[in-house]
């Protein structure tokens, strides 16, 4: 059995990768007149609601693959080689994050902006373990340490609650709540505080996770999602926009990770399911559907290596063009756009060179 591609999946990584893309774009932009500040102010919100659906998809596309495998094998029970699965996952991700650390560098070299103030920060990210402190090189690297820690957990998870469904979801819930019960509590000076509540530690995406591991599941027994499921993520929502509201009015600091990203997660991945279902009916439409399907393929490379472009060409457009303010935004829009794509492009095709050549000497030793 060939397991069949959703192109609704690729479609929701690539909504969820130019919602990041734009939002570091302005939040690295160096003016910071009305529009960018408003601009980068709400497109927080849409890069951080992006993230926690880059975890949603990383569950379900290890859910959805395993059964599969499961239906293929004819077995009833999951049973996996989590050693092998392991290798497999990590096999794909360093490569590409090596790849990314060496182009950083040399991007950072070139246009002068490197700087090391710790060489142990540096070491540890060059590793991998891009943490809060870590972020020496590039600060999208944080995401891979995050999605490592991810793919680290899925076994245990599964041991845990022997592979049952409904006790992934809800240990979910449970290092949901607790990690954010653990925010409320700790104060917003401490390193911990920062550390449990923002993007670098699983916690703060775990429910996320193991929602996506839910769903992987049922969709691919139903090929859709359930009232059930409709009906849980309008409740969840309704309850987070309470909660948000009564925070706003409270004059918290954050609102969206103490507890909002959690509740708003399942209508989102739901929604822009719904929304990518009924755009893929429309024919004029498809263009713009293949190009968000093209960017979801390679959303893992563009999140690696788009931030220290961003930094190196908006600096550089900032010292060389005298223009008025929006005329110089649209121009650099459009500018850091095409560079993106080269970049992107001579990254994707020196990875897949790589990957080729690897392979190639690994076949002739064995």
């Amino acid at each position: 059995m060939v397991r069949k591609r959703l192109d609704w999946i690729d479609q929701t990584k690539g909504i969820a990768i130019l919602a990041v893309i734009l939002f570091h774009f302005f939040q690295n932009y160096p003016e910071r007149f009305d529009l960018v500040v408003a601009l980068d102010r709400n497109g927080a919100r849409f890069g951080y609601a992006a993230v926690d659906i880059f975890f949603v998809m990383a569950g379900f596309n290890t859910s959805y693959a395993l059964a599969s495998a499961l239906k293929t094998a004819n077995l009833t029970e999951i049973s996996v080689d989590w050693k092998l699965w392991l290798k497999k996952r990590i096999s794909r991700l360093y490569p590409t994050y090596f790849l990314a650390v060496v182009s950083s560098l040399m991007l950072y070299q070139w246009f002068g902006h490197l700087k090391i103030n710790s060489i142990q920060n540096f070491i540890l990210s060059c590793i991998g373990l891009a943490g809060y402190e870590f972020q020496s090189i590039n600060p999208g690297f944080w995401f891979f340490t995050v999605i490592l820690e991810a793919y680290l957990s899925i076994p245990l998870i599964f041991y845990f609650c022997r592979g049952q469904t409904v006790k992934i979801l809800g240990l979910g819930i449970l290092v949901a709540a607790l990690t954010k019960a653990l925010c409320w509590v700790l104060p917003q000076s401490s390193p911990s505080f920062w550390f449990l509540l923002q993007n670098n530690f699983l916690g703060s995406y775990f429910f996320q996770l193991c929602l996506g591991l839910y769903w992987g599941f049922v969709y691919f027994e139903k090929q859709s999602f359930r009232r059930i499921d409709w009906l849980a993520a309008i409740g969840t929502f309704v309850i987070g926009i309470v909660i948000c509201a009564g925070m706003v009015l409270g004059k918290a600091n954050i609102t969206y990770m103490f507890g909002f990203d959690v509740l708003l997660s399942p209508i989102l991945f739901l929604g822009l399911y719904a929304l990518l279902q009924f755009l893929s009916q429309w024919r004029s439409l498809q263009w713009g559907m293949s190009f968000l399907s093209l960017l979801g393929l390679y959303s893992y490379q563009l999140y690696l290596i788009h931030q220290p472009l961003f930094v190196v060409a908006l600096r550089r457009l900032n010292q060389l063009l005298d223009l008025p303010p929006y005329l110089h935004l649209g121009f650099s829009v459009l500018v850091v756009g095409l560079l993106l794509t080269i970049y992107g492009f001579l990254f994707v095709k020196t990875e897949v060179f790589i990957r080729k050549q690897t392979r190639k000497l690994v076949s002739s030793q064995a």
